[in-house]
């Protein structure tokens, strides 16, 4: 399993790097061709890490403990809830600075992914905040 999981690293790692040179070889940053195939691929490995994650975390929270498989699921709700009304807020505003837009479905991704980091940047804040207030507290 390590050893796959390896090869698939190396190789979703050289078909990054190929993708992006081609990405800026292939001219000026207006292009849109090459900058719609560099995003698409960009969701595709953010999908398929969330997924994989998702995965692997039900899987093992239903070998370890089948109950805490329950608690998992509420997570992964409250998690597709958030997702939802990112989704909701994203406005989907048109690039600027590109000659050709693109698509709106595109555009509404895009935002609904700015927010979700913003979300879990404020919440990495927060969290590192926490831990020191946490630590200050009990080292006393």
């Amino acid at each position: 399993m390590n050893k796959l999981s390896k090869i698939i690293g190396w190789v979703l790692g050289i078909v990054g790097i190929v993708l992006g040179v081609w990405c800026l070889a292939k001219g000026e940053a207006t292009n849109e061709g090459p900058v719609n195939v560099l995003l698409r691929y960009s969701y595709f490995l953010l999908i398929a890490a969330i997924v994989i994650l998702l995965g692997l975390a039900l899987i093992m929270a239903a070998k370890n403990n089948p109950k805490s498989l329950i608690r998992a699921l509420i997570i992964l709700v409250g998690i597709a809830i958030v997702v939802g009304i990112a989704y909701a807020l994203a406005p989907g505003t048109p690039a600027a600075n590109v000659r050709e837009q693109p698509s709106t479905s595109l555009l509404k991704l895009t935002d609904t992914w700015l927010i979700l980091v913003y979300i879990l940047g404020g919440a990495a804040i927060v969290s590192i905040l926490f831990g020191v207030i946490r630590n200050a507290i009990t080292n006393k």
